[in-house]
C-alpha cells in the first residue's frame, strides 16, 4: 500500500469566454485558469481492489460514493485498466459551489496519487480521459499549471504563468449558484438579446504585473449570474477597497486582485462581512503541489 499527502488547490477564472453550445449540451469555452493557494488537504492510500471510501470530517454529506474523489478512482479503473481502490481522508477548505473548482481539485488529487502510485504521466491521454468523466474543470486541475482551457476543458494550451506577486481576496457569500443555472440564464439573455455572443479573445504573451492582469479580467456568466442571484451587494462591498473584482467561473465566490499580500490582508480585514459568509486571502500559484508520500 502507498499512501500520499496532497494540496487540491481552488482556482479562480481570470477570462471566461462563454462560445457556442455544442451537440452534447455543454458550451464551448476559452478559459484563463490558475490554481491558487486556497487548498483542501487530503491523504489518498492506494490499496488496490475496487473499493473506495471518502471520508470528509465536519462535511458527512460529502462523505461515499457520491464524492468526485470516488468517481475519480472509479474513472481511473475504467480508463486505464487498472484497480483504482483508494482510502480517502478529505479536509474541506476550499468553500462548496462557489465556482472555485474545489471538488473537480479534490478528484484530480486522487487521480494525481493514482497515477504516481502506478508509474502513470500526469500528461498520459488516458488520464485526461479519466479526469474528464468526472467533470469539465478536472483535467485543468491534473495538469496542475495555469492554462487556457477550451472545448469543455479538455484542450489544455499553456497560459502566461501570473505575476511573481499576485494576491486575491475571495469572498463566498452566504449562498450558493447552480452551474447549470448559470448557463440557463447566459443562455436566456443572450437570446434575447440582452448579452452578445461569446468571442475567443487571445491573451497576452506576458502578463507581468497585477495592474496587466486586473485590465483583462472578463466574465461571459457575470451578468447572467446577477441575472437570478444577489452577487452585486457582496461584489460592491468587495470592490469597495479599490481593487478589480470578478466572479469566478459561474459562481458564488467572487475575488479582488491585490498586487501585494499585505494590500490583500488590509482588504480582507476592512470588507463588511454579511451572516454565512467566509473570506479568504490567497495568492496565485505557478503550479499545483504535487503528492508527497508519507507512511502507509
Amino acid at each position: 500500500m502507498k499512501a500520499y499527502e496532497i494540496l487540491a488547490p481552488a482556482k479562480v477564472n481570470l477570462t471566461l469566454h462563454v462560445l457556442g453550445r455544442r451537440p452534447d449540451g455543454y458550451h464551448d469555452l476559452a478559459t484563463w485558469m490558475i490554481p491558487i493557494s486556497l487548498a483542501d488537504r487530503l491523504e489518498v492510500r492506494v490499496v488496490g481492489g475496487s473499493r473506495t471510501t471518502v471520508r470528509t470530517p465536519g462535511h458527512p454529506e460529502l462523505d461515499g460514493d457520491g464524492n468526485l474523489c470516488a468517481k475519480a478512482a472509479a474513472a481511473f479503473e475504467a480508463e486505464l485498466g487498472i484497480p483504482g481502490g483508494v482510502e480517502v481522508l478529505l479536509e474541506k477548505h476550499v468553500p462548496v459551489a462557489g465556482g472555485l473548482g474545489g471538488g473537480s481539485s479534490d478528484a484530480a488529487a486522487v487521480l494525481r496519487c493514482l497515477a504516481l502510485a502506478n508509474g502513470v504521466s500526469f500528461d498520459d491521454p488516458r488520464l485526461v480521459a479519466a479526469a474528464l468523466r468526472v467533470g469539465s474543470d478536472v483535467p485543468f486541475f491534473v495538469h496542475g499549471k495555469p492554462a487556457v482551457a477550451r472545448g469543455r476543458g479538455e484542450r489544455l494550451s499553456p497560459a502566461p504563468p501570473p505575476p511573481e506577486e499576485l494576491h486575491l481576496v475571495v469572498l463566498r457569500p452566504a449562498f450558493g449558484v447552480s452551474a447549470g443555472d448559470a448557463y440557463r440564464s447566459l443562455a436566456a439573455l443572450r437570446e434575447a438579446g440582452s448579452l452578445p455572443p461569446g468571442r475567443d479573445e487571445p491573451l497576452p504573451a506576458e502578463l507581468p504585473t497585477a495592474a496587466s492582469v486586473s485590465a483583462i479580467l472578463h466574465n461571459d456568466l457575470e451578468a447572467a449570474v446577477a441575472a437570478i442571484a444577489p452577487i452585486r451587494e457582496p461584489m460592491s462591498r468587495l470592490a469597495a477597497g479599490g481593487h478589480p473584482v470578478l466572479l469566478s467561473g459561474s459562481g458564488s465566490c467572487a475575488f479582488a486582485l491585490c498586487a501585494t499580500r499585505e494590500e490583500a490582508v488590509a482588504l480582507e480585514r476592512s470588507v463588511r462581512r454579511a451572516p454565512g459568509e467566509s473570506i479568504h486571502v490567497a495568492r496565485a500559484l505557478r503550479q499545483a503541489p504535487d503528492p508527497r508520500e508519507i507512511a502507509g
